[in-house]
């Protein structure tokens, strides 16, 4: 049994070990690779190398059944959409919920996006963009294309996208600050730390209201190192309030009484570049979502709700 297929705009540029994997996620590893190895894989008629990288429209052979299809599902209730676009999404992901799935089974970002969009039939799934830990809340672009989704992560990459953050801290800011410092992280301890031989990490904030108990910022993460915000801020006594990894126990524990579980940051704002063509509805825009209500409850008791109206 022999299947052939043509490749599509997805595929095109991808090695076609990763194309078929895509494809054939229920067939196992090894049994790609040896029919690759094998030279049963033929690219336009002839044994092709896993390294190979197929064209769009090129034809492909493989020694096994057509790829099962999956029929979209109706998710959507449960996405909170800020930017719907033809070939990209902006999610507003809730705190308390991970991006990608950790495990089979877990609920995630991701996973309701392939509820409600599983993918095409060429074997390509949506894929998040840029990621935030499972207790930040705020802006998330999901690409659904290949083409949409190689061109968001160079923007990434090249640090073309402004992310900006809001942050509720403990402590009286300065009215602006630049933290520069490199991160390492402990994978023993599951925390990062600031060390010469660390990834290089720039930290940029505003303070936009505060006391001498607390402090709202807008913060700018020029890198995006995990852990990057919530660390940065803490290395600058500045620790995020609710943060049980970098914050303060005591602040945390007066707070947790008033509703804060889970650490103050917010993705709250994303400035995109000029993108190409398959991103021309996302080009140049600049996207915001209010953060959630328990950021919003601190806010209140502190008299500056008003304030993220004009941030």
């Amino acid at each position: 049994m022999t299947y052939t297929f043509k490749t599509s705009e997805n595929d095109s540029g991808r090695r076609l070990d990763r194309i078929l994997r895509t494809r054939w996620p229920q067939v196992p590893l090894g049994r790609i690779m040896g029919a690759l190895r094998k030279g049963e894989v033929l690219l336009e008629g002839k044994p092709a190398e896993p390294s190979a990288r197929p064209e769009t429209g090129q034809e492909i052979e493989v020694p096994w059944e057509a790829p099962r299809t999956k029929e979209p599902g109706t998710g959507r209730a449960d996405l909170s959409f800020v930017f719907e676009g033809k070939t990209a999404w902006v999610l507003d992901k809730p705190a308390g919920l991970l991006v990608q799935p950790a495990g089979p089974g877990d609920d995630s970002l991701v996973g309701r996006v392939w509820n409600r969009f599983p993918g095409s039939a060429d074997g390509f799934r949506p894929g998040a963009v840029n990621r935030l830990d499972r207790n930040t809340s705020g802006l998330v672009t999901v690409a659904l294309t290949g083409p949409a989704l190689r061109a968001l992560q160079e923007a990434w990459r090249e640090r073309k996208v402004k992310k900006t953050y809001l942050a509720i801290v403990l402590g009286e800011a300065p009215s602006s600050g630049r933290i520069d410092a490199p991160i390492k992280k402990d994978p023993a301890k599951n925390r990062v730390e600031t060390s010469p031989d660390g990834e290089p990490a720039l930290t940029r904030f505003v303070k936009v209201a505060g006391d001498r108990e607390l402090s709202l910022l807008r913060v700018e993460l020029v890198t995006g190192i995990s852990h990057q915000a919530r660390f940065h801020l803490a290395h600058r006594d500045l620790p995020i309030l609710g943060d049980p990894k970098y914050g303060r126990f005591a602040a945390n524990r007066f707070w947790g009484q008033r509703g804060v579980h889970r650490p103050l940051l917010h993705a709250w704002m994303l400035e995109f570049p000029e993108l190409p063509a398959c991103l021309e509805d996302l080009s140049g825009m600049n996207l915001i979502c209010k953060p959630p209500k328990d950021f919003q409850d601190v806010l209140r008791a502190k008299g500056w709700l008003e304030y993220i109206l004009g941030v």
